[in-house]
């Protein structure tokens, strides 16, 4: 355990935190969101801004998901504005990873709280070296293709939204599955996979809905049906890892790890069982970026490649999945489309054009 005595002994004070603020955020939907876990109406987050003794402002945002980490709202703000803030006022951000560790540490669990503050401090820590976070990270500008998520809603809906979006330029769809009868979920994979071209991929979220017998079953008559697949995402429950290995070894199409994995521990059991082939790595599960690197350092020497992901998040913390992906050539997929389907017209962090994501050079996130 790290004490904050540890981490102020540096001279230079110029990158002492002086000042913490907080800000709410509300971003109307263009529609709402629904999985087999909720429905999102809004973008909900908690926007914080690190100003340093130097006058350098950082930014992050948490977004609460008390289903997958959680948090509501109130409890995250209370950490964010009791917990972790009188944690870090007052500590030198030179003595770097210190005051990661301090933030770790400052309470269990409570990862989107965690990662506002990580991704605040990466923002600084990138503007005191003048330069992006994408090439702090290691990264070069490079166009993302990011994916778009055709949420739960009536099968027609469903298959009407996935032709919509195909012609607004997105190459991949994400399909949320979990809520309909197992039948119609299988058979709307397929109506949807004659409907698209065929260089058009699935990607198909189930979010924990199935049993390992329901999923095999749908993933043999898709495979027979040719269906243009790049993987399965979370089929059973997150604690499931049995399930989750069985199912890998006798897929014939990838299985993605998504709520099963938060941490490196995570990572390392489900890799060490042979119980994933690819891992959705999200920031407001990892508790931010510096977990985020060891999650995948880890996938990519065990050869498995990552997705990042997000939840319907604001545009902070999205910037800092964007320079994330930029940086890592083992994130082969992007699902980042919460920046597509909020209200909000705010700029900065990164561009985007249709399904591409391209960050900015501007020093640190980039806002």
């Amino acid at each position: 355990m790290v004490n904050n005595r540890e981490c102020g002994g540096i001279m230079d004070e110029t990158g002492v935190i002086e000042q913490i603020e907080f800000e709410m955020v509300k971003e109307d939907l263009q529609h709402p969101f629904v999985t087999a876990l909720h429905e999102v109406k809004y973008v909900i987050a908690v926007r914080v801004r690190i100003i340093l003794k130097n006058g350098l402002v950082g930014l992050g945002s948490a977004t609460p998901n008390d289903k997958v980490t959680g948090d509501t709202l109130e409890s995250m703000s209370y950490v964010m504005k009791n917990v972790i803030k009188s944690k870090i006022i007052g500590l030198n951000i030179t003595n770097w990873d210190c005051v990661l560790q301090i933030i770790r540490e400052s309470i269990a669990d409570n990862s989107p709280a965690k990662a506002a503050f990580e991704i605040a401090l990466y923002d600084l820590r990138a503007q005191l070296f003048q330069m992006s976070l994408s090439r702090l990270l290691g990264g070069i500008p490079r166009n993302l293709y990011t994916d778009y998520t055709v949420s739960l809603a009536p099968l027609s809906e469903m298959v009407e939204e996935s032709c919509e979006l195909v012609k607004r330029g997105f190459n991949a769809l994400k399909i949320k599955l979990g809520d309909h009868d197992f039948e119609e979920d299988v058979q709307l994979i397929l109506d949807i996979a004659k409907v698209i071209p065929n260089a058009v991929s699935l990607r198909i979220d189930i979010n924990q809905a199935w049993t390992v017998s329901e999923t095999l079953s749908a993933v043999d008559t898709w495979t027979k049906h040719s269906a243009n697949i790049d993987f399965i995402e979370q089929p059973v429950k997150a604690d499931n890892y049995s399930g989750m290995r069985q199912i890998t070894q006798c897929s014939k199409l990838p299985v993605m790890a998504d709520e099963s994995v938060h941490t490196f521990e995570d990572a390392r059991e489900l890799i060490a069982n042979h119980a994933c082939d690819l891992v959705n790595i999200k920031l407001m599960k990892t508790g931010g970026i510096s977990q985020a690197e060891r999650i995948n350092q880890l996938c990519e020497m065990a050869g498995i490649q990552c997705m990042i992901g997000c939840m319907i998040e604001s545009r902070e913390s999205i910037a800092a999945a964007v320079a994330f992906a930029t940086a890592h050539r083992n994130v082969k997929y992007v699902d980042l489309d919460s920046v597509f389907m909020s209200r909000s017209k705010r700029k900065g962090g990164f561009e985007s054009e249709k399904n591409m994501l391209r960050v900015t050079e501007k020093a640190g996130l980039g806002f």
